[in-house]
């Protein structure tokens, strides 16, 4: 699975992409790598919750991205630190990123209409999400997650008879 996710659309470079447009998105408040998985996965699957249409194809097994994605979003973070688009930030809270002084002009450069629908779900992901604490969030997307989970289950339905 860690393979699948590491594809074109989930590479360090586009998650740490992601991750400087919503930082610009939510600038100049700081967020924390758990909050930027929660809006990560939110933005890629904005119908999921009520917003614009999905970017990402809803494929069954999206919920396991979660599981996966903080690592890859990490070297994402990491990489943008070195690009000089995204700051480091220590509060009392712990470490927290913010989208650096260039991130905006950057991605006000790209043009490519997959990036301009980024820009515009991750307004819609930030003021969604802006007065909602990590907690809620997390409860918000618990529930769309099991409901992926019971249109995966395609079991038949257990009977009492025995045959």
């Amino acid at each position: 699975m860690q393979e699948r996710m590491r594809g074109p659309l989930n590479s360090p470079v586009e998650v740490g992409l992601r991750a400087v447009i919503l930082l610009t998105a939510s600038y100049p408040r700081t967020v924390d790598v758990d909050t930027l998985v929660l809006l990560d996965h939110s933005l890629v699957h904005s119908g999921d919750l009520g917003g614009p249409a999905s970017i990402h194809p809803d494929i069954p097994m999206r919920s396991g991205e979660l599981g996966l994605k903080r690592t890859i979003l990490e070297d994402g973070l990491r990489l943008m630190m070195r690009a000089h688009m995204v700051d480091l930030v220590m509060t009392a809270d712990g470490i927290t990123y913010r989208a650096a002084d260039d991130a905006e002009a950057f991605i006000n450069v790209l043009e490519s209409p997959y990036v301009l629908r980024l820009v515009d779900t991750a307004q819609w992901v930030v003021q969604e999400f802006a007065a909602e604490s990590h907690l809620a969030m997390r409860q918000r997307l618990r529930a769309v997650l099991g409901r992926w989970t019971e249109e995966l289950d395609v079991r038949p339905p257990v009977t009492s008879e025995v045959q």
